[in-house]
This record gives structure tokens, sequence and C-alpha cells, in this order.
């Protein structure tokens, strides 16, 4: 399975990649600007543990994007 976050500006957009994502069958959620951040310092957790040396400016570009 893989997963696609797509960040919208606006409400009507949003809606409409929902509602194109229902019509694929694929599974849909909003996430809020606090699950935003836990998805991913989650994604930075597992990114450390693959990798041990993991510069922290590429943690900072993570959380940066996600924001």
């Amino acid at each position: 399975m893989k997963t696609l976050v797509i960040n919208v500006d606006n409400d009507s957009s949003a809606r409409l990649l929902i509602e194109l994502a229902k019509k694929l069958h694929f599974k849909t959620r909003i996430l809020s600007d606090e699950k935003k951040e836990d998805v991913g310092l989650i994604s930075m957790m597992m990114e450390r543990e693959s990798d041990e040396l993991i510069p922290v400016s590429r943690s900072l570009d993570i959380l940066k994007k996600i924001r």
C-alpha cells in the first residue's frame, strides 16, 4: 500500500480531490495540523531506525515541508 499526502489551499479543491479518490475506491482522510506534524515526526523516527547518521538539518527540512 502506498500513501499520498496532498496539501490544498481551499475547501473546494479538497472536496474535488476527495470525490475523485472516493470514485476510485481509495480511502481518504483529512488531517489536522497536529496529525500532519505527528506523521512527520513518525516519518523522521522511522528514518532514524534505518540510518543512524541522518543530519539534524534533514529532520528540520521534513518538519518545514509538513507545515
